[in-house]
């Protein structure tokens, strides 16, 4: 069903939310249709290792690409709804937004470039030395590590971008970072909820702001030592330290996506249940915890390396069970209490962010799980490290952002997703998806190596053959909704103006440095 398409009363005719609107749009449509692409890359792999469909040179290619396509692209696309979301308080500047698409666009490229012509096949890790010493089988060039490498940088260059405008917003708009980040709630100089205080979604966008800008200079280091290295074999790399720097960066840039998945869900659920999600001190305190904690987990995944030095494996273990509780338990135990007794609707946007809700705890317990030492032993890099991953991936950070998107679709487009496609789709896509990781997990419990392409074990092709039935499934709950978004999406990238369709939440996404 369309929205009205006349133009608000008193709604002047901003060029900056306009290019806002049509920014939000080209993302969701380019985003969106390299999901597609990717999830369907990742049921190849599947169907490969329960059929054997791919040689292992594609298989690990694809690997690479479904891997780290993924993690770029729902990174990206989560931070442009959240800031999209906030833009109401925290303007946008547009030629940051427009630089961020480019940047992400041509990374996209060279990804691609780099695993489907070069079969580049390290995995997302590109762990030292493997880029330039791939081996006999599967093998590539090591010249394929340039435009792989390249990609990473240019992803990391854009969130900082990002990040660094959300916090010249912030700061902007409050005064000083204190008031962004709720100083002035945790002291009691102002009350949740009071006017000019932040509120949630400012605050989850501003902490990983800070993770954004904390990221790029391990990141940056350890991409220029490998393309050093790549250049001259003879400038060689300590492994546990480029191990370290990979991981830093890369374990954080990873979970960005659930903790921009819960800053949607504070900014879109209070709409259904008509009541205010405030900044209260429990929740600016859990914020706070987690912009320290979310820095120090990736030490979990350093425990089979024996040079590294015991107390920072036991800080690692710490910090993975203390950064999971405070944002977890707050943002999941709050949101219920906010919908108890609401007489919500259960309509597409609340059910993918309460779906969110579970796959975050679960994936984050079986991670909780793998980062446990004694457990850790018997886990370390088998299928239990994908099934955890998945969970929190694909049944909680993407439920996040599709909850997002059929929060903004009316704005954006001034039509209605299908409240019946989008809950066909969002059931394939649970049902399925819990097949798939539970079969990861069984076989991880199992002690089953990961990025295998096939394991000469008992019962792996039968996990392979279900969990590609789950995977058939999730395919086609996919392809419904996006069937349905580009039904949507489409013709407002050739729309020109706003006045079809004006409203005042799309007049809030105003920009500025135009």
């Amino acid at each position: 069903m369309a929205l009205t398409q006349t133009p608000a009363a008193g709604v002047p005719a901003a060029s900056g939310a306009e290019k806002a609107r049509r920014m939000a749009v080209l993302w969701l449509v380019t985003g969106g249709t390299l999901l597609v692409v990717l999830a369907l890359a990742g049921m190849l792999l599947r169907l490969t290792q329960s059929l054997g469909v791919l040689s292992d040179q594609w298989f690990y290619a694809l690997l690479t690409l479904h891997s780290a396509g993924m993690v770029a692209v729902v990174l990206m696309t989560m931070a442009v709804v959240l800031r999209y979301l906030i833009a109401g308080e925290l303007p946008i500047v547009h030629w940051v937004n427009v630089t961020n698409y480019a940047l992400t666009m041509i990374a996209a490229v060279l990804v691609v470039a780099a695993t489907v012509i070069g079969h580049f096949g390290t995995g997302w890790t590109f762990l030292y030395p493997l880029p330039d010493h791939p081996g006999p089988v599967p093998g590539w060039s090591p010249n394929w590590a340039y435009p792989y490498l390249v990609a990473v940088a240019l992803l990391a260059v854009a969130f900082t971008l990002w990040s660094l405008e959300v916090l010249y917003a912030g700061v902007r708009r409050f005064g000083n970072p204190g008031r962004m980040f709720g100083a002035d709630i945790l002291t009691g100089r102002s009350k949740p909820g009071d006017p000019d205080t932040t509120n949630p979604s400012i605050i989850a966008a501003g902490v990983m702001a800070i993770g954004g800008v904390m990221t790029v200079i391990p990141g940056a280091i350890i991409i220029v030592l490998m393309i050093i290295n790549n250049i001259d074999r003879s400038f060689t790399i300590n492994a546990l330290v480029a191990k370290e720097l990979i991981y830093f960066a890369g374990h954080m840039l990873v979970n960005f996506d659930i903790y921009l998945g819960a800053g949607i869900a504070y900014a879109v659920l209070p709409k259904y249940v008509k009541r205010p999600w405030k900044a209260t001190r429990v929740v600016v305190f859990a914020w706070w915890l987690t912009a320290v904690g979310i820095m120090l987990p990736y030490f979990h995944h350093l425990y089979m390396d024996f040079a590294q030095p015991a107390g920072l494996a036991i800080l690692g273990n710490v910090a993975s069970y203390a950064s999971a509780l405070p944002t977890v338990v707050v943002t999941v135990f709050t949101g219920v209490l906010l919908v108890y007794r609401s007489g919500l609707r259960w309509r597409p946007a609340p059910l993918f962010i309460f779906a969110a809700f579970a796959g975050w705890i679960i994936g984050g317990t079986g991670a909780l799980i793998d980062s446990t030492p004694s457990v850790n032993e018997y886990f370390h890099n088998t299928l239990w490290v994908p099934a955890h991953f998945h969970t929190y991936m694909a049944l909680g950070a993407v439920m996040f952002l599709l909850g997002g998107v059929y929060h903004v679709t009316p704005e954006l487009t001034g039509q209605e997703l299908s409240d019946q496609v989008g809950t066909v789709g969002a059931r394939c896509i649970l049902a399925g998806g819990w097949i798939v990781v539970l079969t990861f997990f069984a076989s991880g419990a199992m002690s089953i190596p990961r990025r295998y392409a096939f394991v000469p074990v008992p019962l792996f092709e039968q996990m392979a053959t279900v969990g590609l039935i789950g995977a058939i499934i999730v395919a086609l709950g996919i392809l419904l909704i996006a069937g349905d978004l580009f039904r949507v999406y489409l013709p407002g990238l050739t729309s020109r103006s706003l006045s079809s369709y004006n409203s005042p939440a799309i007049a809030e996404r105003s920009s500025t440095g135009a």
